[in-house]
């Protein structure tokens, strides 16, 4: 009889563990990071008699949770790849929006200030046309400046991000490592901290979105989790944590670190494959510097032809124009663990803009020449091009780098930056309407007993000139276009023969004739002495529109195609992001469909042991019914 109560009572236990689980899963149905549990059971062994083996009921062995190593390691690397893709998508937008397109744009802003010196040519001693050129030129220096303050803006919101990724990812590493001696101390008792393993399953998934980490479970149940390269977040019951860091050359520029041991080691942001901060990382040290550079080649290639340009003519007072936009300068910041003598640098290094047509959209790192002594690599950053070897003085790119006194030390690394701050500096640098050199510096005129049918068409002054501008005339000698120039003591200074749609070139003008010269004609040209009637440098200015200014394109396409660049940028990143977003929901789906609760199916269970629950407890009212009539049939 007590076999019978046993049996039921097995029985009955066991139906209420399956139940307790099955009550466990559905209550948790919704639980982020929840795996389905289930209760193993086994026959107990059988007791033997004489008559054979009798069943001695059933024993509930261990509560499991649903688990696959490889689909949860890798929901896990594509939900940190889609994380990575989505901010970088985030902060690509966030660019987009800070070049305008048409008339909020710096390209048409650009074509109005060609416009209007077209204007002023047209009437060169109108005040109003001159105050509307400088109106233009403050517009479009007023916009160079905002683009870079609100690249600026990006930048500071990218170094947030990553300070408060960081802090998440210590603080969730934290509880990974508590979690660990919970599990630790929970495993020496034989049985598996299912809920406890959930925990730390999701917490490691969370972090997995911010940053990429490889796990290893060791035999006593606890994770190690790894980053970086091999940089362990998380040994056993202990964690490291992550750095936000400024960047050893530019503070304004997030880097990573983890602290070990209270010693802080850099984390290298290209080992990164995913998490958000990849993402940030990337977009720091890729997208936005490319746009800041872009930025800052423009302004660069505009001011100096602007400055160039004011410098060959001659203002309302007759001056030689003067500078017309002044530009951030190029800079070469040195690196953090550079030489330092009462925390001031040893060394120094200066950039300065030679050519502003010949500049990339680039920065460039600067170290010693280990082959060549006193000489350096120079490598340029967008596209690995090495530099070697380079003295001091050189022209890289269009710029020179000339470094000082004492040298530096063998150890010593500079990022040049010669074109990024170009834009964020820009200014108008004249505010009186007389100062625009409007006019060219000689005039041209033609003799009024010239029998041919040329004409002057423009004289426009293209370099500086060699010497003091002269009076000069212009002699033609025969009817082919041979000419002479003579100057005031009627010699020679040069000699040659036109040629129709060829300007004749002197001392640093051109001069264009429209129209046929015959032989006897003359031209005299001297000195501008009414700046005021004079146009040809305004003409020279409404020329720029054309000219190949920012490394072999106009400004206005430039422009353009700065902005196809973020565009193209942007759709690349879209793409990326829907396919990773595709793979980690797929990833997540076929992780939820190994693990995850089904309510159909937990339901169907919870009919099925109920049923089993009231079975045992009828095994065992009917071995209760029995006793109970063996105890009255003993007592008759």
């Amino acid at each position: 009889m007590s076999m019978l109560m046993s049996l039921g009572t097995r029985a009955m236990f066991a139906a209420y563990a399956q139940l307790n689980t099955i009550g466990h899963n559905i209550a948790n149905v919704n639980t982020p990071g929840y795996s389905r549990q289930q209760t193993l059971q086994a026959a107990t062994e059988g007791q033997f008699t004489g008559s054979g083996y009798f069943g001695r009921g059933v024993t509930v062995q261990t509560v499991t949770r649903a688990t696959n190593m490889f689909l949860t390691q890798r929901a896990e690397s594509a939900r940190a790849g889609a994380a990575a893709d989505g901010v970088r998508l985030d902060m690509l937008q966030q660019l987009e929006k800070v070049f305008g397109t048409g008339e909020a744009g710096v390209g048409h802003a650009a074509t109005q200030l060609f416009n209007a010196f077209n204007d002023l040519a047209a009437s060169p001693a109108d005040l109003s046309a001159r105050q509307a050129v400088l109106a233009r030129g403050e517009d479009l220096a007023s916009m160079m400046r905002s683009y870079s303050d609100q690249i600026d803006v990006v930048q500071a919101n990218v170094r947030s991000d990553v300070e408060n990724s960081v802090r998440e990812v210590n603080t969730l590493a934290d509880e990974v490592a508590g979690l660990n001696l919970r599990i630790i101390d929970a495993m020496g008792s034989g049985s598996t901290p299912n809920d406890l393993l959930d925990a730390r399953d999701h917490l490691v998934s969370q972090i997995a979105e911010k940053i990429e980490v490889h796990t290893f479970t060791s035999s006593d149940g606890s994770m190690s989790l790894f980053v970086g390269g091999g940089q362990s977040l998380v040994l056993g019951g202990s964690a490291n944590h992550l750095v936000a860091a400024r960047n050893e050359y530019d503070p304004t520029r997030s880097s990573l670190g983890m602290l070990v041991g209270g010693q802080e080691s850099p984390l290298d942001a290209g080992s990164l494959s995913g998490g958000s901060l990849a993402g940030l990382m990337a977009f720091q040290d890729d997208d936005l510097v490319e746009a800041r550079n872009r930025l800052g080649q423009m302004a660069a290639g505009l001011a100096e032809a602007m400055n160039l340009q004011q410098s060959f003519g001659i203002d309302l007072t007759g001056a030689t124009g003067a500078d017309m936009f002044g530009i951030g300068d190029p800079v070469a910041l040195p690196a953090a663990s550079n030489d330092k003598v009462a925390g001031a640098f040893v060394a120094s290094v200066d950039l300065a803009i030679v050519d502003a047509t010949a500049l990339k959209a680039s920065e460039y790192t600067m170290v010693n020449d280990p082959a060549n002594a006193g000489m350096f690599i120079v490598t340029r950053l967008a596209d690995d091009k090495v530099f070697q070897p380079v003295a001091s003085g050189d022209v890289i790119d269009g710029f020179s780098i000339t470094v000082g006194a004492p040298p530096p030390g063998p150890s010593d690394r500079y990022l040049l930056k010669p074109s990024s701050a170009a834009a964020s500096g820009m200014e108008l640098t004249i505010g009186n309407p007389r100062a625009i050199a409007a006019a060219a510096p000689v005039t041209a005129v033609a003799a009024i007993a010239n029998t041919g049918s040329a004409s002057v068409a423009s004289l426009t002054v293209v370099a500086a000139p060699a010497a003091a501008y002269q009076a000069l005339t212009l002699n033609f000698i025969d009817n082919l276009g041979g000419y002479e120039l003579r100057d005031a003591g009627n010699a020679v200074v040069d000699a040659n023969t036109w040629t129709a749609g060829t300007p004749i070139s002197y001392n640093g003008f051109e001069l264009k004739l429209d129209g046929r010269p015959a032989q006897g004609d003359v031209f005299t040209l001297a000195p501008t002495a009414f700046p005021s009637a004079s146009n040809g440098n305004a003409l020279a200015f409404d020329g720029l529109a054309a000219r190949l200014l920012v490394d072999g394109q106009s400004f206005t396409d430039a422009y353009a195609q700065t902005l196809s660049e973020v565009g193209v940028r942007v759709q690349g990143a879209t793409a990326a992001a829907d396919t990773s977003g595709a793979v980690a929901s797929r990833a997540s789906e076929a992780l939820s469909s190994e693990t995850g609760v089904n309510l159909d199916e937990e339901a169907a269970k919870l009919i099925q042991y109920q049923q089993a629950y009231q079975a045992a407890a009828k095994m065992l009212q009917t071995a209760q019914s029995v006793l109970d009539t063996l105890l009255s049939l003993g007592g008759r």
